[in-house]
């Protein structure tokens, strides 16, 4: 990271990249980045940025998009090209240097573990979705996987959240989740499909790649699928399967546009910081709001500490 020229970073239009900074962020400064892009408007990327945190998120509108964001950490000012590409960075980190006190700029994975690829990610993916079928017609795809059934339920906004299997790839350092939606209420629920995670005790780690439709109407039960994998700076969770998991989904308001039949309105959550006045959130029924997708498998990042050695409950 170095503040005579700007860090290049290669952001994907599905799936997520995640930068990461040894200081916390204190402001963030850029055309054409918005919590809440407009399609076909002028934002060129998503971003999602909690304040007090040094991370943020970056997603790609559309392809072909260049656009610098200015950070500022510990009052000096770096500059990030941000660039749509095929081949997108999933976490990005700068550490600090020992060398000449600064800070240095890793856009690959640090080599405590090697980064799993989003094709062995999405392969995982279909063997925790396939699992009740394959364990009988295929076992030994399963023989080197630990495998829990908790039967477990937590709560967000009045939807219930069974958590129903957890399967564990010692190699990917992955545990993959099935888990069950359950909407008693008499209104539809949507939620972000790529913004699931879990928390075991005082850690919470979000996920890697996922397969989920984004809503859950009124008085519907459906699946979900989703993978955590790693830790942000390149090392292992080592996350047993006989953890106490809590799934954490994230809410998002949705208004239904009148010309369709769903529509979703992504809302900033209260201690999200915005980071310039040039990106245009849609406005509730607008036509801007897009379709809820299909289920579709998509790639983000986990950006969590590094922790050593199993982490079951004790």
């Amino acid at each position: 990271l170095n503040q005579a020229e700007p860090a290049i970073i290669k952001v994907g239009l599905k799936g997520i990249t995640t930068v990461e900074f040894p200081a916390r962020i204190e402001a963030l400064d850029g055309f054409g980045f918005s919590p809440n892009p407009v399609p076909d408007g002028p934002d060129l990327f998503q971003i999602s940025f909690n304040k007090g945190t040094n991370f943020l998120s970056l997603k790609a509108v559309r392809s072909n998009v260049e656009g610098n964001l200015s950070v500022v950490l510990n009052s000096k000012v770096y500059c990030l090209l941000c660039k749509e590409a095929p081949d997108p960075s999933f976490a990005v980190i700068f550490e600090e240097s020992a060398q000449r006190g600064g800070t240095l700029a890793t856009g690959a994975l640090p080599p405590a573990m090697k980064a799993v690829s989003p094709g062995r990610l999405l392969g995982f993916l279909d063997k925790v979705k396939g699992f009740p079928a394959l364990k009988v017609s295929a076992a030994e795809m399963y023989k080197n996987m630990d495998v829990a059934e908790p039967d477990s339920l937590s709560s967000a906004d009045g939807l219930d959240i069974f958590l129903k299997r957890v399967i564990r790839d010692d190699a990917l350092d992955s545990v993959g989740f099935e888990v069950e939606l359950r909407n008693a209420t008499d209104r539809d629920f949507y939620y972000d499909p790529e913004g699931f995670s879990v928390r075991v005790k005082d850690e919470v780690y979000p996920q890697s790649v996922s397969d989920a439709a984004g809503l859950v109407p009124a008085g519907k039960t459906q699946a979900a699928f989703f993978v955590v994998t790693g830790t942000a700076n390149g090392g292992r969770n080592d996350l047993a399967v006989t953890n106490r998991f809590e799934v954490l989904i994230r809410a998002v308001n949705a208004e239904p546009d009148p010309q369709r039949k769903t529509a979703a309105e992504w809302q900033e959550p209260p201690d999200r910081l915005p980071t310039n006045a040039a990106g245009h959130a849609a406005a509730p029924g607008s036509a801007e709001a897009s379709k809820t997708a299909p289920p579709e498998t998509r790639v983000a990042a986990a950006r969590q500490p590094k922790k050593k050695g199993k982490k079951a409950d004790e």
